[in-house]
């Protein structure tokens, strides 16, 4: 039987990254927004355009604002003005080899949300990956991408139909894995995570959303959007 999803998602290699980056999961900030104690993170956001001259996906950080989801696409951090550290890395190589797999129209500029996270599991402490459980996040596509995982089990990856229901699609991304997908067509979830024993352990992630630039998750009108909760919430041509 033929999936019809089976476009719409492909899970890919990509770079390693240098220790210096690796070393950054160390030193994040934790998450207060989760409900719990398990998420740490840093989150940035990026235009990306396609360089014809140097054939290469150019990175370029937008100025620091708050992370914010419409209520409708996030209903349980929905309407909230989340006011993470900015990233400290530079994810150029691994984002490249996102846009590569997902075939971006390299005509057209696109919008990145990228949250760089750790989820931990002890004794004392869930290693709840997904709070909101399964869902969509409102983006054209998305990345999930996979730098470590330690004294763990679990932190699978799902896809499902939207609205919910059986997996159709699950993986394990191992250390310099990613899920790419599109968020649109389907929902996505992972199971948490587990400590082997009571020495507890992690897992090491980007969060990544790519947008098209005249449909961008960002700036004051996007805010002033989902803050409303004027639908999906995106910036209309022009603005």
């Amino acid at each position: 039987m033929v999936n019809p999803w089976d476009s719409k998602y492909r899970v890919i290699d990509i770079p390693a990254p240098d220790p210096s980056v690796l070393a950054e999961f160390d030193k994040l900030p934790r998450d207060e927004f989760t409900g719990g104690r398990q998420r740490f993170r840093r989150f940035s956001q990026y235009r990306v355009d396609y360089d014809k001259s140097t054939d290469a996906w150019k990175l370029e950080l937008l100025p620091h604002r708050p992370f914010l989801q419409p209520r409708m696409v996030n209903g349980f951090m929905g309407g909230v003005q989340r006011p993470f550290e900015p990233l400290r890395i530079d994810p150029s190589p691994q984002i490249a080899a996102g846009a590569r797999a997902l075939d971006l129209d390299r005509d057209r500029s696109w919008q990145l949300n990228v949250h760089q996270c750790r989820v931990i599991s002890t004794p004392e402490v869930a290693g709840i990956s997904v709070p909101e459980g399964p869902h969509r996040d409102g983006h054209d596509y998305g990345m999930l991408a996979v730098f470590a995982r330690r004294n763990i089990t679990g932190g699978t990856n799902q896809l499902m139909p939207t609205g919910g229901g059986d997996p159709f699609f699950e993986v394990t991304l191992q250390p310099n894995q990613a899920l790419v997908y599109q968020d649109g067509a389907m929902w996505h979830n992972a199971t948490d995570i587990v400590a082997k024993d009571e020495m507890g352990g992690h897992r090491d992630l980007w969060i990544v959303a790519f947008n098209d630039w005249e449909t961008r998750k960002y700036g004051a009108e996007f805010e002033r959007q989902a803050l409303a909760g004027d639908g999906a919430a995106s910036v209309p041509a022009g603005m």
